[in-house]
Parts: C-alpha cells; structure tokens; sequence
C-alpha cells in the first residue's frame, strides 16, 4: 500500500507539472502576447479571454456530475487527450499571421472547445487526490506540485523571452503549441497509470447503482448557500488575473514584459506554495486565504504607466495572493 501511494504521488506531481506547462500556452500572458503581436485589437483579446472563463465556469456548473460516472482516473486522464490535441489546432494562426473575421472564429472555436477539456479535468482533479493517496497528506503534494510546476514554468518564460529576441514569436509560439500538446498528452498518461486505493473503484457496476444527488438539492445544501458568494467573487478575482498581459499591453507595454510575466508569475507561485508547504500543517487555512485576498489590494497599482519594474511587482504580489487562496481553499 505505501509503494502504491509513493508511486501515486509522484505521478500526480509530475503529471501537474507537465499539465501547468502546457497550460501556459492556452489563455495567459503568451497567448495574449501572441494574439497582439498577430495583430489581433486589445478588445479582441479582452473578448477571447472573457469567453475561455465564461465556458470555462459554465461547463463546470453544468456537468458537476461528470466525475461521479465510471472510473474517475481514467475518466480524468483521457479528457487531456482532447485538450491537448487541440493546442495543434493553434498552429493555422501562427503559419498564416493574418487578422480576419474566419481566423478570430477559428481561435473561438478552438479555444472554448479546449476551455471545455479544462473545465471538465477541473470537475475531476478535485475528486482525484481521495482515490491515489491519504487525504491529510493533500496540503504537502499539492505545495511540492505547485513547487516544481513554478520552476518549470519560469524556465519556460524565460526562454520563450529570450527567444523573443532571437525569432519572431509567431514562430516560437508554432513550436510552443506543438510542445504543449506533448506535455498535455504525458500528463494524461501518468494519471492513466494511476492506482486506485479504494476498492470500489474497479467495481463501476456499484458506482452506478450509487444514488445520484439532484442539482436543486445540491443548490439548496446550506454549504453551498456559505460558500456561494465567496467562491463568486473569488472566480471573479481570478477572472481578472488572467487578462492582466492583454491590460499591461493597452495601457502602452510591450511583448518584453508581457513575456516576462510568465516568469514573474512562476516566481510567485513557487513563493506561496513554499509558504503552505511549511506552514499548512500550523497555521489554518483560513489565514491563508485572508492573506492572499489582501494580496489583492495591489490590483489598482497596475494601472501606473511606464513603470515596468513596478507593475511586475504588483503582479507578483497579486499571483502570490491567488495561489494561496487556491491552495488553500481546498485544504480548509
């Protein structure tokens, strides 16, 4: 049983890491780089990630269930497969470099699809973690997952900014979509070979005899009248981090920053998930969450000008207080 449960979580932390890498390429500062630089307008942008959120929760709310059917593992390993195909669908965009009512269709369709294998993988990640490993052992495999996730990201910003210098980003963005479908695809693998720890789950004749919860009963659950308004605002907040490149680029700053974003972002996120690693199992989560929801009062400071060091800062305090509150959310 411990060799299984080892085993599980060094899958889980590798397939995270391989998951958040090529996530990078799908609706955040590279991607909005790569739309301005294609020549795309900034209400463009503000439209093709405001949509990618909006599927993204819809889907959500809508197929809350899609983790209770049939085998949860293999069930949240094959979803990546769609998602990940998808990143070669991108490609068009960077051959053909041309701002067209056919091509932003191709890159809606595209992208709400593949906001849809998200939303969908999301459903499943938060039931997952109870099948492969103690449930007290979360708040640490979670932190080492955000930990090496932040390196290898950074180590991704940052040679995408170098090679910004060197090729024209529609080229480095052709090869980063191709990567990132590769990783997408080895991080459904490794949750494919993933063991499950409760018996029940190679018995899927009894999971569907299971009594099925209806989703009014759901809605009238006084844990989810408590929890309604804060996880509102906090989609909200976090809606408004993934659109902050596309706002960087229409208050006057360029690629440069917007590229180097990727690497501050990991920075931030490597800094909070060491700070829960070390104290999630002292301090309540509750606290955390307080603290990154401060984080946010910074948000205003982003609106300075001509200040890059300034504003990288302000957004690293920014994603240094989303990533405690997504940690923690779950652990409290």
């Amino acid at each position: 049983m411990n060799t299984t449960i080892t085993q599980n979580k060094l899958r889980a932390i590798l397939a995270y890491a391989f998951r958040i890498a090529a996530l990078l390429c799908a609706n955040g500062s590279l991607m909005q780089t790569f739309l301005s630089i294609t020549g795309f307008s900034e209400q463009h942008i503000y439209i093709h990630a405001s949509l990618f959120q909006a599927v993204n929760v819809l889907t959500i709310l809508l197929c809350a269930r899609f983790a209770d059917k049939g085998n949860i593992l293999r069930r949240t390993a094959l979803v990546q497969i769609p998602g990940g195909l998808l990143f070669l669908f991108y490609i068009p965009l960077c051959i053909l470099q041309e701002v067209s009512t056919e091509a932003y269709l191709w890159l809606l369709l595209v992208s709400l699809l593949q906001s849809v294998t998200f939303a969908l993988h999301t459903i499943c990640e938060y039931k997952v973690p109870y099948y492969i490993y103690n449930p007290e052992e979360y708040g640490m495999v979670l932190s080492v997952c955000g930990i090496l996730s932040s390196v290898v990201s950074f180590g991704a910003g940052a040679l995408i900014s170098f090679l910004s210098t060197q090729y024209s980003y529609s080229r480095i963005m052709l090869i980063a979509f191709g990567i990132s479908c590769v990783f997408l695809l080895i991080s459904g693998v490794l949750q494919y070979f993933q063991k499950s720890l409760l018996p029940s789950e190679d018995e899927p004749v009894q999971t569907e005899k299971s009594e099925k919860i209806p989703l009014t009963a759901m809605f009238h659950h006084d844990a989810f009248s408590r929890l309604f308004v804060g996880n509102l605002t906090r989609g909200v907040a976090n809606g408004t981090t993934t659109i902050l490149a596309a706002a960087a680029l229409s208050i006057g700053y360029d690629e440069t920053l917007t590229s180097a974003m990727v690497s501050v972002q990991s920075l931030a996120t490597l800094a909070a998930c060491a700070l829960f690693a070390v104290i999630s199992r002292r301090v309540h989560p509750r606290y955390m969450i307080l603290l990154g929801s401060c984080c946010f009062l910074v948000l205003p400071v982003l609106l300075c000008q001509n200040r890059p060091v300034l504003y990288l800062a302000m957004y690293a305090i920014l994603l240094f207080g989303r990533t405690l509150v997504d940690y923690a959310v779950p652990a409290s």
